[in-house]
């Protein structure tokens, strides 16, 4: 008996830890190994695949030297497709101001990437780095309807920002696309990836 209750701790503690993961895809997985996903694909190029996830939305990755670099999943706007392939989170229901306060900060922007648009929404990338040995970097990408943005001020925009998209990326990879200057909140600390 005492054994056993020993085996059932150790594999709590080895399945408890949790993976940086989206279906299954890590970073630095091969192009090889991520072609066996069993999902439609909806573009591709040399270096990007997307496919059309089971709840309707899309997860890009992007591959260097043959290796996932970089995972993106975008929501669509689908009630069906409110959940994430990583985290807790929902789409268009979780706050910036939520994920501020899972994290204890508002992590760090690159300088270039602050604030942006697209043809519908202002969004803003937060980005947090886990503590783990990969150098990963969780970005939440939120964002508010560009005919709401009139409705935005200082006192509600923590509240009115969306969960859009979430990125998974090595942390060197999003160094060379968006530049290596950055700003942190002055409480940043990495993110357990629990």
């Amino acid at each position: 008996m005492k054994f056993n209750f020993s085996i059932l701790i150790l594999s709590m503690m080895l399945f408890s830890t949790g993976s940086i993961s989206m279906l299954g895809v890590e970073l630095f997985d091969s192009r090889e190994s991520v072609e066996d996903l069993n999902l439609p694909v909806v573009a591709k190029e040399p270096g990007i695949i997307k496919y059309r996830t089971n709840n309707g939305n899309d997860l890009s990755l992007t591959f260097e030297n043959d290796k996932v670099v970089y995972m993106e999943n975008d929501w669509l706007h689908q009630p069906e497709g409110s959940k994430p392939l990583f985290s807790d989170f929902t789409f268009g229901k979780t706050s910036i101001g939520d994920i501020r306060k899972k994290f204890g900060s508002n992590g760090f922007l690159y300088s270039n990437r602050s604030f942006s648009s697209t043809d519908t929404h202002l969004v803003t990338f937060n980005c947090f780095e886990f503590d783990t040995d990969k150098n990963e970097v969780l970005v939440t990408i939120t964002g508010v309807p560009i005919a709401e943005k009139d409705q935005v001020n200082k006192n509600n925009i923590s509240e009115k920002l969306k969960l859009l998209a979430i990125i998974i990326a090595d942390k060197k990879y999003l160094d060379k696309i968006w530049g290596e200057e950055k700003v942190f909140d002055e409480n940043y600390k990495k993110i357990n990836p629990n």
